[in-house]
């Protein structure tokens, strides 16, 4: 299966919600409640990604990993640090989303995912750029610290009924030309 990163566009906000909500249910299994993940919505989510496709703003950036059939797989969106929360990352940017589905990790989409969103952000002369994980996702932060991501806050709170504690993490970008 070849995977092709692009931009995406007001057509994916169906394939975009859908990758959200499974890729929440796939990748919190192990740190949610089974009621909290069955409360996501993937008409929620439509919603969500419908606002975000119609007020753009030029500096963020929305990435979807395509599968052969035209599934989305996988997206990421990053931008410039959006309210008081995000000021804690202690960043200019940062990564609003990422999920790819089980079936396609580890084959280095998550990789090309996080540069093209770099790459944009350097563009834009950001040089720092930060994301919450929750805490106990061991695999996620490895994927992070691997990419070059240094740990740094922890902040808790509730999530869909439960108690959680993320961390940030923070990446050095090199501005572009």
């Amino acid at each position: 299966m070849t995977i092709r990163i692009r931009d995406a566009v007001e057509a994916d906000v169906e394939g975009v919600a859908k990758a959200h909500v499974q890729g929440w249910r796939e990748s919190y299994k192990d740190f949610l409640s089974p009621e909290a993940l069955a409360g996501l919505s993937v008409e929620e989510r439509v919603q969500l990604w419908r606002r975000a496709l119609a007020e753009p703003e030029p500096r963020a950036m929305l990435l979807v990993a395509e599968a052969d059939d035209g599934e989305i797989v996988g997206f990421i969106r990053g931008g410039p640090i959006r309210g008081k929360e995000s000021e804690l990352l202690g960043t200019e940017a940062e990564i609003y989303a990422i999920y790819l589905l089980d079936r396609v990790k580890r084959q280095g989409i998550g990789r090309r995912l996080m540069q093209g969103v770099f790459d944009h952000l350097a563009v834009h002369g950001f040089r720092s750029v930060g994301l919450w994980v929750l805490k106990d996702n061991l695999p996620a932060r490895c994927f992070y610290e691997t990419l070059g991501g240094r740990a740094g806050a922890e902040q808790s709170f509730d999530l869909r009924g439960q108690m959680v504690t993320e961390i940030a993490y923070r990446f050095e970008l090199a501005l572009q030309d």
